[in-house]
């Protein structure tokens, strides 16, 4: 009896710590990745600012949603309430024609929130894509462990979703 008393003492000091520690990490990550494109800045850039086309080539379009009517431009949205992924929204918040898209996503009431953008350029008889995500999983000290390796993980979905991009660019 003593034993199981002081190991559920232990366990008990384990977790507190890690929730301690946990309110102590800081709750942001960032991600970025690039990559050049054999195709022109006109045939890459319709599909960075059209949610349809979005579809085809990143994890977006993996979430079953609402499209917004007009699907692309600043202001477009895609809106979601499903079980795998939660409740969210993805935003166009700005577009710079031929530069760069900007956008936000909030998902369970924007109690995680990500800001992101891609910026084209010409490069090397291509264009060169550059994609960029900042989030903030607020004051959740569980989620603020998980931050630790967003980089990691959303920097590989980024790269999967470029990877896609450029098959379908380059076909």
């Amino acid at each position: 009896m003593k034993a199981m008393k002081a190991f559920i003492s232990v366990l008990a000091l384990i977790l507190v710590g890690f929730v301690a520690i946990g309110f102590a990490l800081p709750g942001s990550w960032s991600a970025e990745r690039t990559r050049l494109v054999r195709a022109p800045v006109e045939d890459v850039f319709p599909y960075l600012e059209d949610l349809t086309r979005w579809q085809s080539w990143s994890s977006m379009g993996q979430v079953d949603g609402i499209l917004s009517d007009p699907p692309r431009g600043e202001g477009a949205t895609l809106s979601w309430d499903d079980p795998q992924w939660g409740a969210g929204e993805f935003r166009i918040t700005g577009v710079s024609p031929l530069h760069e898209v900007r956008y936000q996503v909030a998902v369970e009431d924007g109690s995680i929130r990500t800001e992101g953008w891609l910026r084209v350029a010409e490069r090397d008889g291509g264009t060169e894509i550059l994609w960029r995500e900042e989030g903030d999983v607020g004051w959740n000290p569980l989620m603020a462990w998980f931050a630790l390796g967003m980089e990691r993980m959303q920097g590989a979905e980024l790269q999967k979703a470029l990877d896609r991009l450029q098959a379908l660019l380059e076909g």
